[in-house]
């Protein structure tokens, strides 16, 4: 759990434990009485160290040189998330793997299947995309059980502040939509259709959740569509920026309202500003191109201010992408 203590242009987030309302320890050191780093010598509120510091700071209007680093040992192969116990849950295309910072990565659901988008349910369940086209609740035990199958191409999976689960690219009488599925009853209904070559990939929802943003397959357009307050859009989706040639595989958003695009022509991640300007933050070689877009909840390692890529053509390695503020998903209201 984030708690938010000030959301504007200059502002802090303090990241505590659930259990102890502590700052959580790094899960691999050992607790000495010090609230904050476990490697800090009693200073809590250090914003160098947002991994495990108290506090994570930061500025809309002045955003810092962002930062890649090369992880060892977690996995992933589409997407990565996160728990508050300081893991990351990622596919290798066979089964689910668990990991830690340090890199001890190990099964949690063998032989799962190649697992797509994922994401936490409101109930604490985690649901994740499973190809060709299946949706799977996880459970904290590791048992699964099948939300709904039939989706054909199911990709980005998002779990709105509704708490229903928003599926991108699913095949639909030959045309790639987005669906809105309840998890508790599997039921589906279409969500999102966008104009004839753009097929919908993956969305995220607005700071305000009167709007929300997706990123598709087709021109490297990225869209906005405006949402009455059951989350249906208003009118037809609008072009709001275009990043890379075609194909957009990761979607974020941070506090500040400004979205993170992954695009696999460029193997580039782009920053698109609240004003439409379009950035690249980093642009690799292809073989360490990164997947997804998700940031780390500030336990056991993984930074609040860092968005996490697993890179399956590099063996289903991670990367840490830090861009110095946190996610959306910290300050995000509904109604």
């Amino acid at each position: 759990m984030l708690l938010l203590v000030l959301a504007c242009t200059n502002a802090s987030l303090d990241i505590v434990d659930p259990d102890t309302g502590k700052p959580p320890r790094d899960s691999g050191g050992t607790d000495s009485g010090d609230s904050g780093d476990s490697g800090d010598s009693g200073d809590s509120g250090d914003t160098g160290d947002t991994g495990d510091s108290g506090t994570l700071e930061w500025d809309c209007d002045a955003l810092p040189e962002v930062e890649a680093n090369e992880l060892d040992g977690p996995r992933g192969y589409h997407d990565v998330i996160f728990d508050v116990e300081g893991y990351q849950y990622g596919s290798d295309t066979s089964s689910l793997i668990r990991s830690d910072y340090a890199g001890d990565a190990r099964p949690f659901v063998p032989g799962l299947g190649v697992v797509e988008g994922m994401d936490w349910l409101h109930d604490g369940d985690m649901v994740v995309a499973v190809s060709p086209g299946s949706l799977v609740r996880v459970k904290s035990t590791g048992d699964t059980s099948d939300i709904v199958r039939g989706l054909t191409g199911a990709y980005g999976v998002t779990v709105g502040p509704d708490g229903m689960v928003y599926v991108g690219y699913v095949q639909v009488d030959s045309q790639s939509r987005m669906v809105r599925v309840n998890p508790d009853t599997g039921e589906w209904t279409e969500w999102l259709e966008l104009r004839r070559g753009d097929a919908p990939r993956m969305v995220v929802f607005g700071l305000d959740s009167t709007d929300a943003y997706v990123i598709t397959v087709g021109r490297g357009i990225v869209y906005r569509v405006e949402l009455d307050e059951n989350l249906d859009p208003i009118d037809s989706a609008q072009e709001y920026a275009t990043v890379g040639p075609r194909w957009q595989d990761g979607l974020g958003m941070d506090v500040c309202g400004n979205l993170y695009v992954a695009e696999f022509d460029s193997s580039g991640v782009y920053r698109v500003r609240t004003d439409g300007t379009v950035e690249t933050l980093v642009r690799p070689r292809q073989q360490t191109y990164g997947h997804a877009v998700e940031w780390g909840r500030g336990f056991g390692g993984w930074r609040a201010d860092a968005f996490y890529q697993p890179q399956p053509y590099d063996g289903y390695t991670v990367r840490e992408i830090v861009v110095g503020v946190p996610s959306a998903a910290t300050v995000r209201t509904w109604r």
